[in-house]
């Protein structure tokens, strides 16, 4: 059957999986949610005179009322507009007038006095007939939901993203159903607003007939009581959370004094497994699996670059890693780096999901250069804004603004932002999510900022670092100075601050550059060169 948007998809699998659970921690069915999603727009319709072309606002924690508002919303034709709970209600209200909003859909605490659109409870229960039910002619050209860019400067672009879009993730993810197979329970921790929330929490779930742990609370001792209790099969989180596991488990093995073993042993893995000793390899990934339920295969990681070191230090622990490259514009998934082996046996390491295409657009010699997509995902064009269009489409391809290279196996490093790239004096470029990745590695640290300074008219990479409690500028500059034996001495950074305060981040977990270097201008780090 050829679907034309995605609620012919929904309805398509909630109707070959009817007793299958879908939402774990409620134990409710796929019968359960399509029930729910047709009351829902029903109630819509009726009550709310909600029809096709509509904006209609989600402002919502992690709920399933979230996911069954945002099909019920898209089955009547309407746009899903996704305002980040994050953000001030003066946002909220502004982002609601751009969008011509109808009707806002949000938890009782997220109300708005005297809001441009009606608000009402997602979570109410509603009483409506699930046989009223009608669908809109829906086309795949239609757009779906609406999205704000977080953009940093200037006026946040909207991201209009089609059913076409959507119907694109869910052929793309078709290709990963060797790795993530039916009844695979994923963990929803992530916001379902943010187009990563969207892809690995809305759309991918429900296609690759999965299971859903929705974490409505942010907090890492919640994830670990899940992870015990239900044992998900599919983590997907942001790289700062794969960074914030990855130093407690180093900090454990070394407490133990087995840091060295454990590396020893995971490095030799495949050795050891063919001579017959992988219960060796058993014995010490073991408690790392456990930390996660003991169940998980494959770890996903979105919203930001994941570190080449931290990915494969996963893999290595037996993981299998989907490190996902991606914008709202594109979808999420642009690239994925996700290395496992297909049913005829050969290796997969990388690439777009099927209908997508990515280049390195005019590469330097070392091969890096403007990362360029084009393909099913890609979006039609942010709303109302020809020269925003203009400037980010060329030859059908979409210019990401961020700056990587390919490796020999395909795979994508991302070296950051264009805008941030650090060109020095001399010429020569910096990237800083390089040297973020570098000083990471240290225990100590616990988040960089690596950013362009002016120090005596001079142009320099310049770090602050998130430390440890208690660790001091010298021993900062200790750990600096030995990590920069890796790396050409153009590149050093010389000049840093450090504190024991998180560093300012967006709602991916993103670290905010421009926040950072402007709290170091008004003094609020404590300065290595002061």
């Amino acid at each position: 059957m050829v679907m034309k948007n995605i609620y012919e998809m929904l309805h398509q699998v909630c109707q070959q999986n009817k007793d299958r659970i879908f939402f774990v921690r409620q134990n409710e069915t796929y019968a359960d949610l399509l029930k729910k999603v047709k009351q829902r727009a029903v109630l819509l319709a009726q009550r709310f005179g909600i029809k096709k072309g509509d904006t209609v606002a989600i402002l919502s924690g992690n709920t399933p009322e979230f996911i069954k508002s945002y099909f019920a919303i898209t089955s009547q034709g309407a746009k899903v507009l996704m305002l980040d709970t994050g953000l001030q209600t003066t946002e909220h209200v502004n982002m609601m007038k751009r969008t011509d909003c109808k009707l806002v859909l949000a938890q009782k605490h997220y109300f708005i006095e005297d809001a441009p659109a009606q608000m009402f409870d997602i979570e109410n229960v509603d009483d409506t007939t699930p046989d009223d039910f009608v669908p809109a002619d829906v086309v795949p050209e239609d757009i779906a939901q609406l999205s704000f860019t977080s953009g940093s400067t200037g006026t946040p672009k909207v991201v209009g993203l089609t059913h076409s879009n959507l119907l694109g993730l869910v052929e793309g993810a078709q290709f990963y159903k060797p790795v993530i197979l039916p009844g695979y329970t994923f963990y929803g921790f992530l916001p379902l607003y943010h187009i990563y929330g969207v892809v690995i929490n809305i759309i991918v779930p429900v296609c690759l007939q999965g299971k859903l742990l929705l974490q409505p609370v942010l907090k890492p001792q919640e994830f670990l009581k899940d992870f015990k209790q239900y044992k998900p099969e599919v983590i997907p989180a942001v790289p700062r959370i794969w960074e914030v596991f990855y130093k407690k488990i180093v900090d454990a093995a070394k407490q133990k004094h087995a840091w060295t073993l454990m590396r020893v042993v995971v490095s030799l893995r495949h050795v050891l497994r063919a001579i017959g000793l992988g219960f060796v390899v058993d014995k010490v990934t073991k408690p790392i699996h456990d930390l996660f339920g003991g169940n998980t295969k494959v770890l996903v990681s979105a919203g930001a670059t994941l570190k080449p070191s931290i990915r494969k230090f996963y893999e290595r622990l037996g993981f299998v890693v989907g490190d996902c490259y991606g914008l709202t514009e594109t979808t999420g998934p642009g690239n994925f780096n996700f290395a496992f082996r297909r049913p005829d046996g050969s290796m997969y390491y990388a690439g777009p999901l099927t209908g997508n295409e990515i280049k390195i657009h005019n590469p330097n010699k070392e091969g890096i250069g403007e990362i360029w997509i084009r393909g099913n995902m890609v979006m039609p064009g942010y709303i109302d804004n020809d020269q925003a269009n203009a400037e980010a489409f060329e030859d059908g391809w979409f210019k990401t603004g961020d700056i990587g290279m390919l490796d020999r196996k395909r795979r994508l490093i991302v070296k950051g932002r264009q805008k941030q790239v650090i060109v020095l004096d001399s010429g020569k470029n910096v990237y800083p999510d390089e040297l973020e990745d570098l000083y990471l590695q240290n225990e100590e640290i616990l988040a960089a900022a690596v950013f362009e300074y002016v120090i005596k008219d001079k142009i320099v990479p310049y770090a602050v670092f998130q430390v440890k409690p208690g660790t001091s500028i010298e021993r900062v500059e200790f750990l600096i100075k030995k990590s920069n034996l890796a790396i050409a001495q153009y590149k050093w950074v010389k000049h840093f601050a450090i504190t024991e305060e998180e560093l300012p981040q967006t709602s991916a977990k993103k670290i905010k550059h421009f926040a950072v270097r402007k709290m170091l201008d008004d003094g609020a780090f404590k300065r290595a060169d002061a």
